[in-house]
């Protein structure tokens, strides 16, 4: 039994407290496993085909870049679809709230792997979402025009019923390969979501809302998704 480490904490706290440690571990050793697992996965199919989609970034908004282009020198491609469709009045808020972090986080992202975020809004909405946000440092692209959302499952039967989905790719002996994609529908990146990770800390817990609070709302989300029956 170890000593009391905080002050004034009881024994019952403490007690109880490292049971937590231990199942706390247990978590920790078992997403290293699924990681390491993950790693070991052999390549998956060959990129469909080198897609063209539109710089959406400030200095080259609406200038075409192909997919295999987004790979700059690095090897492994982090490409994070979230949901704004061409006829949206606002994005996705929970996938705003990702791109929030990855935006502070790209920089240490991209010393190992290149990062980009794609929309099937046109680049010069996404631009404007982008200055709104503040994002200054991630990739973004408009896969307008493209057929990528909807050959790797980041999109509905139309353009605006988009899915947030993360792919990576790796590129080996001059060919483009499919890694990995976050099939499952919920919580799909919840590794790397700091709102829901920070509050799962709190003795409150996770909100028991569909989306992270924000300063806007996302009309064509609250109508076509949210309240579907």
């Amino acid at each position: 039994m170890s000593e009391l480490r905080y002050p004034n904490e009881s024994r019952e706290y403490r007690d109880a407290r490292d049971v937590l440690l231990k199942e706390e571990q247990e978590l920790v050793d078992k997403v290293r496993s699924v990681a390491k697992r993950r790693r070991g996965l052999p390549a998956g199919g060959q990129l469909k085909e080198d897609y063209v989609f539109q710089w959406a970034n400030d200095g080259k908004v609406g200038k075409s870049v192909k997919f295999s282009e987004l790979f700059g020198d690095k090897e492994t491609l982090l490409l994070y679809s979230f949901m704004f469709g061409p006829n949206w009045d606002k994005p996705c808020p929970s996938c705003t709230s990702l791109v929030d972090g990855f935006d502070r986080t790209w920089y240490q992202v991209t010393r190992h792997a290149a990062f980009v975020a794609i929309a099937k809004a046109p680049a010069d909405r996404i631009n404007a979402w982008a200055k709104q946000r503040g994002w200054s440092q991630i990739e973004l692209v408009s896969g307008s025009g493209s057929a990528y959302q909807s050959d790797y499952r980041c999109q509905g039967d139309s353009d605006d019923m988009q899915w947030p989905v993360m792919h990576v790719f790796r590129r080996q002996s001059g060919k483009i390969f499919h890694f990995w994609g976050s099939e499952l529908s919920a919580n799909h990146v919840d590794t790397v979501w700091p709102y829901w990770n920070l509050m799962d800390f709190t003795p409150e817990g996770r909100p028991d809302i569909p989306t992270p609070p924000q300063t806007f709302r996302s009309e064509f989300l609250e109508k076509n998704y949210l309240n579907r029956e």
